[in-house]
């Protein structure tokens, strides 16, 4: 997987005669923020009451970081590589069942959430869907005052573990009634994994020149790369299970795109 992304990025670079007129070699810098979570979580598979996931709000989401070298061929078409750092996260949750609460008005609760750093190496290709235009300026050339387009975009690429999780282990607590507890380990399946992923960007444009773009992507770990075996208590009651981590969810960025290069000769007029 290695030698595809850098085989990849070596095209980019050294292939300019293969290259349609005006086409732009961009730098998209992104910052966002991500969702991912153990497999089958949207499917909700495990054994009540527990959930594989938490709804703690400040731990559902993590930061993201992205650099993409981007060949906008045409207007059309385009592909991409780079670098992604973001997060290969899971959580979980429990609320105690009302046959065995201890708290006369509802069952208590309790979540947790965490991560450990996640690098991946995508390589994209995107086509342009639709274009709206406000304002045109310049007849000749049809430049516009501003210019969106909505792109979809897929691919996949390979992820990597950055670190060990750092505070696995056992921790426990509830209410004032109820008690609810959860014990953890972790197995390193593997530090290399694949993945496919698919979305949308939405760029923006003012005077013909790409300002701005935002992405949303969907990600689909091909591969196990963590397995999380969790054994909780809460009040008398006992269960286990495990979780199966592939860096499968979601995402959301906003880019700054930097045209680096333009290739081949202006158009005439």
């Amino acid at each position: 997987m290695r030698f595809i992304f850098f085989l990849a990025l070596w095209c980019l670079l050294t292939a300019p005669t293969a290259i349609q007129a005006q086409s732009k070699l961009y730098l998209d810098l992104k910052v966002g923020i991500n969702h991912n979570a153990a497999e089958g979580v949207y499917f909700d598979k495990s054994r009540l009451p527990f959930k594989p996931y938490s709804t703690l709000k400040d731990l559902m989401f993590d930061e993201q970081g992205v650099a993409m070298l981007r060949l906008q061929i045409n207007e059309k078409l385009g592909v991409a590589t780079g670098y992604s750092g973001s997060a290969l996260a899971w959580g979980y949750s429990l609320q105690m069942p009302q046959q065995y609460t201890l708290n006369p008005y509802h069952g208590e609760w309790r979540g947790h959430s965490k991560s450990a750093y996640m690098h991946q190496l995508p390589l994209l290709v995107n086509r342009t869907l639709g274009e709206y235009n406000i304002r045109e300026i310049d007849t000749i050339r049809h430049t516009y005052l501003a210019s969106f387009r909505l792109d979809a975009v897929f691919g996949g690429g390979a992820n990597r573990i950055g670190n060990n999780c750092l505070d696995c282990g056992g921790f426990g607590g509830g209410g004032l009634y109820d008690t609810i507890e959860f014990k953890e380990t972790y197995i390193v399946r593997r530090k290399w994994g694949g993945f496919l992923t698919g979305g949308v960007t939405a760029r923006f444009y003012r005077l013909g020149k790409e300002r701005l773009n935002l992405s949303l992507f969907y990600t689909h770990g091909l591969t196990d790369m963590l397995l999380v075996p969790v054994a909780y208590q809460y009040n008398s009651q006992r269960g286990s299970t495990t979780l199966r981590i592939r860096g499968s969810g979601f995402s959301a960025t906003l880019g700054l795109p930097i045209r680096l290069k333009t290739f081949g000769k202006a158009p005439p007029g």
